[in-house]
């Protein structure tokens, strides 16, 4: 899995605390998941930004970035 724990930072912006070393492979699910209120990604090693429109649509991708990785 990799994907520890998602976390809001302001209104646009979602940090992904994930696995040492895994960052790179659970950001590529995310956006091979094409969730299109998610603007763009960055992957470090442990840890992912991710960009959305604002606090609507942060709700939203939460909800869906979990769902991805349910399955």
């Amino acid at each position: 899995l990799g994907l520890l724990e998602l976390k809001t930072a302001g209104d646009n912006l979602i940090v992904a605390r994930c696995e040492s070393g895994l960052a790179s492979s659970v950001a590529v699910r995310i956006d091979e998941a094409r969730i299109e209120e998610i603007v763009g990604t960055i992957a470090g090693d442990d840890t992912i930004f991710i960009a959305v429109g604002g606090a609507k649509e942060q709700k939203s991708v939460l909800k869906k970035i979990w769902e991805t990785f349910e399955s």
